[in-house]
């Protein structure tokens, strides 16, 4: 027989995978519309540029996005690339085996 704790403690378990389940299901819902939204632009892009062939035109080539660092991550850059010297490392010599020689 079960207790109430174990009772109430499969309750409130089951209520916790009620709200997962739609939290999760909220989730997808945003996903898939982030999805066609981003289908969307990307068809409008390509219906564009196909005009412009379709026209006897060139199509431009877009500038590559590059992200700028900020003065300050280059000033840090600038102070880490200091030279370090390397350390010297002394080889250690191997010990010989001590004992009966092996039969040939």
């Amino acid at each position: 027989m079960a207790s109430s704790i174990q009772l109430e403690q499969q309750r409130l378990l089951k209520e916790q995978k009620k709200l997962d389940r739609a939290r999760e299901r909220e989730e997808m819902e945003a996903a898939e519309l982030a999805a066609v939204e981003k289908k969307r632009a990307s068809d409008e892009r390509i219906a564009k540029k196909m005009a412009i062939i379709e026209a006897g035109g060139v199509v431009p080539n877009p500038k590559p996005k590059k992200a700028e660092k900020p003065v300050e991550e280059q000033a840090k850059e600038k102070v880490a690339k200091k030279k370090v010297a390397k350390k010297k490392v002394a080889k250690k010599k191997v010990a010989k085996k001590r004992g009966r020689p092996k039969k040939k």
